[in-house]
């Protein structure tokens, strides 16, 4: 299993996957912050960067649950400051399952950066949290990250009726899902 005790940076060819720390909170407040960005991630967007400074915490805390997760910083190799996260959260060690998350900076879209970024992350999932299954849920109109789910291997199980929440009104969502079986050949 994996070793909780220390982050586990990770590299691709151009980019670092660090911890997000403090001083990384108005980098993700101009991300969280933005409403064009948050449409499809599945909350409001954050309010300021107190709330993105407690967003960073949360992260950090995802580490320490009983059902852990982990939350990478998207950094260029060649340039300072975050330009997006992803990460793995809501392990399940019993059924050695869990759930993908994502999201880029607007400038960094179109590059095949998130691309990058979650071969790293899904590969790490399977060889060091030995999980069998991660999933994906995805917003129905959010077409670049069903094509990006799609060109990883993920799977289009359904339709969740109305499981979320944001923005003032209710979404379905399309449930993805990723095997370790299917990943072997992409990894």
């Amino acid at each position: 299993m994996a070793d909780l005790t220390a982050f586990p940076a990770l590299a691709t060819e151009r980019l670092w996957l660090r911890e997000i720390v403090d001083a990384d909170a108005p980098a993700l407040f101009a991300i969280h912050g933005n409403a064009q960005v948050m449409r499809w991630f599945g909350s409001d967007p954050l309010a300021d960067e107190l709330a993105a400074l407690m967003l960073v915490r949360t992260f950090s805390g995802w580490r320490k649950l009983v059902n852990p997760g982990t939350r990478w910083g998207l950094q260029l190799k060649a340039h300072d400051g975050l330009i997006g996260s992803c990460g793995l959260f809501s392990w399940n060690r019993q059924w050695r399952k869990c759930t993908v998350g994502y999201e880029l900076a607007p400038a960094a879209t179109g590059q095949g950066l998130m691309t990058e970024a979650l071969r790293a992350v899904l590969n790490w999932g399977f060889t060091q949290m030995h999980v069998n299954r991660i999933d994906a849920q995805i917003h129905p109109e959010n077409a670049r990250s069903i094509r990006l789910a799609v060109k990883l291997g993920f799977v289009e199980e359904g339709r969740l009726r109305e499981i979320a929440y944001w923005g003032g009104q209710h979404h379905d969502m399309l449930q993805f899902s990723l095997l370790r079986r299917d990943w072997r050949g992409r990894g």
